[in-house]
């Protein structure tokens, strides 16, 4: 495993950096380089943005109808979420995402499990790193190779 990309922890805890895409309007955020999200290994949802970034994207031209909003249970009680479908780009990696926003007051950037789960990642002293792992059948056709190897020498 090597490590493809790593993220300096802020005072906050892990984070990473990564640009969000509407991928039906192709609005990008940030315009150029990309923003930090908290991880947030707590939170069993996709990602979260601010209000004005939900707006800045246009997601609200394709956020789910008020019926199908998501809830999402948290230490100040239940919170129903608003969420659009797009694109996350984490280290060379898109991932299809829904992004949450509140329905009134604040927001914040993170990023949660139902991400997580799609990245691997190590948490290192103060770091976050992005790891490239070879896809399985890689990974087994070169143990098996090794271990041929390790039989011819002895």
């Amino acid at each position: 495993m090597k490590l493809r990309e790593c993220f300096e922890a802020a005072d906050w805890g892990y984070v990473i950096e990564a640009s969000i895409l509407n991928p039906l309007l192709d609005h990008r955020f940030p315009e150029r380089g990309r923003a930090v999200f908290k991880l947030d290994t707590g939170f069993n949802g996709p990602t979260m943005v601010t209000n004005d970034i939900f707006e800045l994207l246009r997601l609200s031209d394709i956020e789910v109808p008020d019926d199908m909003r998501p809830s999402y249970a948290t230490l100040a009680g239940t919170l129903t979420m608003r969420s659009a479908p797009a694109l996350l780009e984490v280290a060379g990696k898109q991932i299809e995402t829904d992004i949450l926003t509140t329905l009134s007051g604040p927001s914040r950037m993170l990023v949660g499990f139902q991400v997580l789960k799609h990245l691997n990642l190590a948490l290192l002293e103060n770091r976050a790193c992005v790891l490239d792992v070879p896809p399985k059948e890689t990974a087994h056709r070169n143990r098996t190779q090794r271990t041929r190897r390790s039989k011819a020498y002895e």
